[in-house]
This record gives C-alpha cells, sequence and structure tokens, in this order.
C-alpha cells in the first residue's frame, strides 16, 4: 500500500549515493516516481521498498515499521475557514486526527510537537509568513516528508508559485470547493484512502 512519498534527497541518504545518481534512477526507469505539483520528484514506499530488495541494499528499520496516525493541521487565522476545511475533510477521513492553530506561533509549536502528515497553510496570516514555513519545513529532517497544501486568499498568480517554489506540494486558491480540497488531499494522502 502506498503510504509515504521519498524525495531523491532522501532516497539518497538510504541508499547511500549522491541525489545525481537517484535522478538517473528514475530517468532509466529503474525507480518509478511521479512529480507533484510543485515540480518535485517523489517515490512511494512501496515502489523504492521493491527497489532496495531487488537491489540488494538494505532496508532501513523505519520502512518496515508500523506507520503512526494520519494527522492534518488546519493552520488559518479565520477559524469559520478552519472549521469548514476539517468539516469538509472529515466526511471523507473520519478517522483523522485533525488539530488547528490560528496564528503563526501556534502553527509552529504544532507543526514541531505534532509532526502532522498534511499542513493546509494559508500562507498570509499575522506573525507568519507562509513560504518562510514551507521552507523550515523541508529543510528540517524531522518534519520534511509532511505535505504541505497551501491556501491564499490574495493573489493566486504570485502567491501559487511563491508557495510551491518554497516547498509547498500543491496551492489552492479560495474560495475552493469542496471536492477540490478532497480531490487535492487525496492526491497528497492516498493511504487515507486505500
Amino acid at each position: 500500500m502506498k503510504t509515504k512519498a521519498y524525495g531523491t534527497h532522501d532516497i539518497a541518504r538510504v541508499c547511500h549515493v549522491t541525489p545525481p545518481t537517484v535522478g538517473r534512477w528514475i530517468a532509466e526507469g529503474l525507480l518509478p516516481s511521479f512529480t507533484t505539483g510543485g515540480g518535485h520528484r517523489r517515490v512511494w514506499d512501496e515502489d523504492l521498498l521493491a527497489f532496495l530488495k531487488a537491489h540488494n541494499i538494505p532496508v532501513p528499520p523505519e520502512m518496515n515499521g508500523p506507520r503512526g496516525p494520519l494527522r492534518i493541521l488546519v493552520v488559518d487565522d479565520e477559524e469559520r475557514i478552519r472549521k469548514l476545511v476539517v468539516r469538509t475533510l472529515r466526511r471523507v477521513l473520519p478517522d483523522v486526527e485533525y488539530h488547528e492553530a490560528g496564528d503563526g506561533f501556534e502553527a509552529g509549536r504544532k507543526i514541531s510537537e505534532l509532526v502532522p502528515t498534511l499542513v493546509i497553510l494559508d500562507l498570509r496570516i499575522p506573525g507568519m509568513d507562509g513560504a518562510k514555513v514551507c521552507e523550515s519545513v523541508r529543510s528540517d529532517d524531522r518534519l520534511k516528508d509532511i505535505a504541505i497544501l497551501a491556501i491564499s486568499g490574495y493573489d493566486s498568480s504570485t502567491s501559487g508559485p511563491e508557495s510551491l517554489s518554497a516547498g509547498a506540494d500543491v496551492f489552492l486558491a479560495k474560495p475552493f470547493r469542496p471536492d477540490q480540497l478532497q480531490s487535492e488531499v487525496k492526491k497528497l494522502l492516498p493511504r487515507a484512502f486505500a
């Protein structure tokens, strides 16, 4: 079952090679991959596991261990938006842990403490620069595998590309339809829908 996606740097670390070597394996079709909305190459854990076993590369313990609970953190300064997002997702994902944060400080604390599976991140809330949060998450070894769905009601022609280049996996402009949100979350958390 596909439950986690690995980036080229993660795979390089697991295989004790350089990221360009991983890129070559992907280009040669030895390692199946997909590309996120932000242009980042990812490999599903089951595909990586099969590759490791086929090439007699030791499987790290974390790839064999049990998976933690799915957690979604919704970060938005408007409580009604947070509640709407949680309600919308709870319809299709009733067994997920939902958490909320209304400001930058609370968001940073909860991301660090909870290490959520997915953060739905409003890019413009008081006390927080959403792009910097994306960069911070991606640069932290403990947090870098968190999926990030960036949202914003501001100019999507600049907010979208800015968030994706900072490390968000997907960008949705507000207002969005419930089915759009559910569809993007389904792509980011396929294990929840298996």
